[in-house]
């Protein structure tokens, strides 16, 4: 039985704490208020101030993608021409000195696949039998033409037609046809061929005859460019073909290295050209052009698209994928050139080796340069290094 004291005493000690708990309840829900009305305002206010408003808008915009030389900064070694492997998977015996580059457009076999790159061993003294082919980012680089002695000698450039790889195949004295998995497809012979060195391939068809594809060739040793108009074989025969000599170039010294790229159309100027030739002349440090290239029949003069520094003895030769501008690599100081063709200015010029190139030559690193888009549509850009024997590859 509670005292009546004692019950008042309960009931007011019960009361007093229920009242505590209430205003404790209230006090909490008013300043868990207060702290949310804060955090929006200061968020609001984040929301709206400039600064704010510009990162946002920044992070949120993709990075603008690099179109020239200029942006590109890094370089990463793909791989060794020299330590390769064969067609059974092991180290293979082969004679490099890197030169010339291709890219494959598509998937052309299980082993050659779109992105691919070629890579021709000319070798020491440009007797090398090898095409290296090389994933376009890692991977373990190997032989592609088999076997490595099927009348490939010194190797220069090459290009895709179809599903063919034609080589300029330098001490040869021919010209190639590779089959998608290296094999030997068919070989050309022409007595205007003498030590055949830039390749291209030029326009694919022509419904007027049965011409079903044209490259061009230019000569190491007379400095000699030709025309391949390719036939329409019969009935399973040999390609048939014929050679047209279209231009002549002066030697630099013994030798004149004039590498090519056909161009479909290029506005020069306030003039467009159709069907147009490209070629570098070392020997006078120029950009030259044939137009209507394909329906020329005997040798004519070049018009010059660019001449003078910083070109230094160009040897090799490539087209930015996304602007048009030539892309040359010099023998005489490891630079890279880019070139807008219908200004005829210089864009931009990067050293790509560091080693200084004497007066006769030793120390010239760079032969074979070819750009690609990246998947974030970016120039990027493969070149040979003839003074460490490897495929690079210069990156945003």
């Amino acid at each position: 039985m509670l005292l009546p004291g004692k019950a008042n005493e309960q009931c007011g000690t019960a009361s007093s704490k229920s009242f505590s708990t209430s205003h404790n309840g209230r006090l909490g829900i008013f300043m868990t208020i207060i702290i949310l009305v804060c955090a929006l305002g200061f968020f609001a206010f984040q929301q709206l101030s400039p600064s704010h408003a510009a990162y946002m808008q920044h992070k949120q915009q993709p990075a603008v993608a690099i179109t020239t030389i200029n942006g590109l900064k890094h370089i990463m070694q793909i791989g060794s021409t020299a330590n390769v492997l064969d067609f059974a998977g092991k180290k293979a015996m082969v004679d490099p000195n890197p030169y010339k580059v291709a890219i494959t457009p598509v998937n052309l076999s299980p082993t050659l696949k779109a992105g691919d790159v070629l890579v021709s061993n000319i070798g020491n003294e440009d007797k090398g039998t090898t095409i290296i082919k090389f994933p376009p980012d890692a991977g373990k680089e190997r032989v592609f033409n088999m076997p490595a002695v099927n009348g490939v000698s010194g190797p220069s450039a090459m290009a895709f037609d179809g599903g063919k790889l034609l080589i300029a195949n330098s001490t040869g004295n021919n010209v190639l046809m590779l089959n998608a998995n290296g094999s030997i497809f068919q070989t050309l012979k022409s007595p205007l061929f003498n030590g055949p060195w830039g390749i291209t391939v030029g326009q694919a068809k022509d419904k007027d005859n049965d011409k079903i594809a044209t490259f061009f060739t230019s000569n190491k040793f007379d400095g000699k460019i030709m025309r391949v108009d390719i036939m329409d074989p019969k009935h399973g025969k040999p390609v048939r073909f014929q050679v047209t000599q279209i231009g002549q170039f002066a030697l630099r010294g013994k030798i004149s290295k004039i590498e090519l790229c056909w161009l479909p159309e290029l506005k020069v100027g306030s003039k467009k050209w159709k069907d147009v030739l490209l070629a570098i002349d070392p020997s006078n440090n120029r950009i030259a052009a044939y137009p209507h290239s394909n329906n020329l029949k005997s040798v004519v003069k070049s018009q010059t698209l660019f001449k003078g520094t910083p070109l230094n003895n160009p040897g090799g030769m490539t087209i930015n994928p996304l602007n048009g501008d030539a892309l040359v690599v010099n023998l005489n100081d490891n630079n890279l050139v880019e070139i807008n063709l219908q200004k005829g200015s210089v864009v931009g010029v990067k050293q790509i080796d560091p080693a200084v190139v004497d007066a006769q030559g030793n120390n010239s690193a760079l032969f074979g340069v070819a750009a690609v888009k990246d998947r974030q549509g970016n120039l990027k850009i493969y070149f040979t290094n003839d003074n460490t024997n490897s495929l690079n590859v210069l990156t945003r």
